[in-house]
């Protein structure tokens, strides 16, 4: 154990020399962070400072930082003119952190990003680290956050409160809490219709299709692809209703929750309607209108869907996966362990282990298939709808007006919104705009409340058994939302200590042009990993690492497919950053809903998403960048991906030969 830890402070020290020697200049990380809390400015800014398109300014600062802002606060509709006679007085300080305000009238909105040091690094390494080699998660995520708080605080009292303040934050946000609600709704549905008998009805009428392993691994990889529209809802949707087919193929869980992780970002992040498409089509409009690329937010999307090339990749090789029955590495050995009958790793500890006395299926009642079925098609459809309903209200999308008038201008307002349901356009701005996680959570409520009716007017439970089935779903799930909650945690962490903004200001002097594409992509994917968020990688490096691509390339031939190559490369660098990371809130989800040790899964889905971003980064972020055709790269990652699993994998499919005694 002495070994053990003595190496650990060894890997840390190097780690914080390392950074040490490669840290950002504090002028470009200083610009850096005036552009970013510029941004955030604008996101709190009234509708009055949003719409009107002229002012005139003064500045007060630091003046190296007066173009970045002034630059950044015009990226949309502005247009700032210094003047003497100011409509806005733009104020920016500087020293650990940049402090920028905007005053019009009497109003004054704020916003600051903390100056990055390398030391920004240490609370998300420590964090993976001690995760990874001590199998000890929420101590890890919790001292952590401890140390996070603790950098820069004068005193251990300013620390543990700074510590606290993530955490009650991240406790406190609304969107944190809807995905809480969801999560502990829509498995409290899942134990209302294990209990009544409907989980086992699907598995009786799918195991007639899912006749064998590999027909039952493709069946949840195409379910996977089924539930497109947003992460969250496709890894508990396939993971629970999949598990118990998995289990009785004698699929190990690490497997199970390998193919829901990888069909639900991967799937959800190209899907062309999705709670993904919003956020990224409204970073690219801002970029597009920045750089003056002459398209539009979805149009770029659009172009850049042939260069998802980890996105893809992943689908590629879980596909393949499924179907060859080839594995290798720790999922070799978790299969093996499957088969032989241990569902789980001695040491393993699953995230949601349910009580089998009160979810185990009545003997003596029916088990009808359709009491699964109509609760979760309720909740893909309620979904859906409720994407669609929620952001046309929220949005300028003309719905609400049908509200004002009299009934013929009403019937007039919805026969407006259902004649363009069929639009794409309208379901592109109203997922755009929907609040997606309050639609999760009621979504998933509506489903609780389906199943609840369906087993109680069936006499398959009474109202009491089936609310205790459903209030099991808090108790085992209490360690997972304590996880999510310390992973939001870090992130906060992260966001305050500048964590994204050190790790671009080290890379951008060190970056040719033709290498700008893997560059971005490894910078995203390091990121990702380190911070947990996708979201949060795409929104920090979108901003940065595109318009610098633009900078870098301007002129040359080709400049315009280094662009996009760096577009797709921190949205799939991200995805691969999160889909590998164990402070992942998406990891934590899949973990839950397949029902494997955290862990496990990703030391087992490591090794498999590693070659699928190799093999997208040579043959795409490197090889296209140099001029290789984009169907080639994508015959690469195919021949590739086979190749790995025939020459490194076994066929799990087959018994074990035993060994010779010779």
């Amino acid at each position: 154990m002495q070994k053990r830890i003595f190496a650990f402070l060894i890997t840390l020290l190097s780690f914080g020399f390392l950074t040490f020697a490669v840290q950002a200049p504090d002028d470009v990380s200083q610009r850096i962070a005036a552009e970013v809390a510029a941004r955030g400015l604008l996101a709190d800014a009234s509708d009055t400072l949003k719409t009107q398109s002229e002012w005139t300014y003064v500045y007060e600062g630091p003046a190296a930082l007066e173009q970045p802002i002034v630059d950044e606060l015009s990226r949309e509709t502005w247009k700032l003119t210094p003047g003497t006679n100011p409509h806005l007085i733009v104020r920016a300080t500087q020293d650990s952190m940049v402090a920028l305000s905007v005053e019009h009238g009497d109003s004054t909105w704020k916003s600051e990003r903390r100056v990055a040091k390398w030391w920004a690094l240490f609370p998300p390494i420590l964090a993976v680290l001690v995760a990874l080699y001590f199998r000890a998660l929420i101590p890890a995520l919790l001292g952590a956050v401890v140390v996070g708080g603790a950098i820069g605080a004068p005193t251990l009292v300013e620390a543990s409160y700074r510590g606290l303040g993530h955490i009650w934050t991240s406790v406190t946000d609304s969107f944190n809490i809807n995905i809480i609600l969801f999560t502990i709704a829509l498995v409290g549905m899942v134990h209302i219709i294990t209990r009544g008998g409907g989980v086992q009805g699907i598995v009786n009428r799918v195991r007639s299709l899912a006749r064998s392993a590999r027909s039952t691994r493709l069946a949840a990889v195409f379910m996977g692809g089924a539930v497109f529209f947003d992460d969250y809802a496709n890894t508990f949707v396939v993971g629970t209703t999949m598990r118990p087919l998995t289990d009785a193929q004698r699929i190990s869980r690490e497997k199970l929750a390998y193919i829901v992780d990888s069909t639900s970002a991967p799937i959800a992040g190209i899907a062309v309607v999705s709670t993904w498409i919003g956020y990224e089509v409204g970073l690219f409009d801002e970029i597009s209108r920045q750089l003056a690329l002459g398209q539009s937010g979805y149009e770029i999307f659009f172009t850049i869907l042939p260069l998802r090339f980890y996105c893809i990749g992943a689908l590629i090789f879980v596909l393949l996966n499924a179907y060859s029955g080839r594995d290798f590495g720790p999922m070799l050995k978790a299969e093996r362990r499957t088969q032989a009958g241990q569902m789980f790793n001695p040491e393993s500890k699953p995230l949601a282990r349910s009580d089998s006395e009160v979810l185990e299926p009545k003997p003596d009642k029916p088990t009808r298939w359709q009491n699964a079925a109509i609760p979760v098609l309720s909740v893909i459809f309620a979904v859906f709808i409720g994407m669609f309903w929620s952001g046309w209200s929220r949005g300028d999308l003309s719905i609400p007006s049908a509200f004002s008038g009299e009934f013929g201008a009403i019937f007039s307002g919805w026969g407006h919104a259902f004649g363009d349901l069929g639009s794409f356009s309208a379901w592109r701005d109203a997922f755009s705009n929907a609040d997606n996680a309050l639609v999760l959570f009621v979504s998933a409520a509506i489903g609780s409340l389906i199943a609840f009716a369906l087993v109680v007017s069936q006499r398959i439970l009474t109202p009491a058994e089936a609310g205790r089935a459903w209030i099991q779903s808090g108790r085992t799930m209490a360690e997972a939302i304590l996880i999510l909650i310390l992973a939001w945690s870090i992130r906060a962490v992260c966001d305050d200590l500048g964590t994204s903004i050190y790790l671009v200001g080290v890379v951008q002097d060190l970056i040719s042009p033709t290498a700008l594409p893997l560059i971005t992509f490894l910078l995203a994917a390091v990121v990702g990993f380190s911070t947990g968020t996708s979201w949060g990688t795409m929104g920090i490096l979108l901003p940065a690492m595109v318009p610098m691509a633009a900078f870098l390339t301007h002129g040359q031939p080709g400049s315009e497919l280094i662009v996009f190559l760096c577009f797709g490369a921190v949205l799939d660098g991200a995805i691969f950053g999160d889909h590998c990371s164990p402070i992942s809130d998406t990891t934590v989800m899949s973990s839950i809903a397949s029902g494997a040790d955290l862990m496990d899964h990703v030391r087992t889905q490591a090794p498999y998403a590693i070659i699928t971003m190799v093999l997208a980064a040579l043959g795409g972020y490197v090889g296209v960048a140099l001029g290789l055709p984009i169907w080639l790269a994508y015959a690469g990652i195919i021949v590739g991906s086979a190749g790995a699993l025939y020459l490194l994998g076994t066929n799990v499919d087959r018994p074990e030969q035993p060994k010779s005694a010779d």
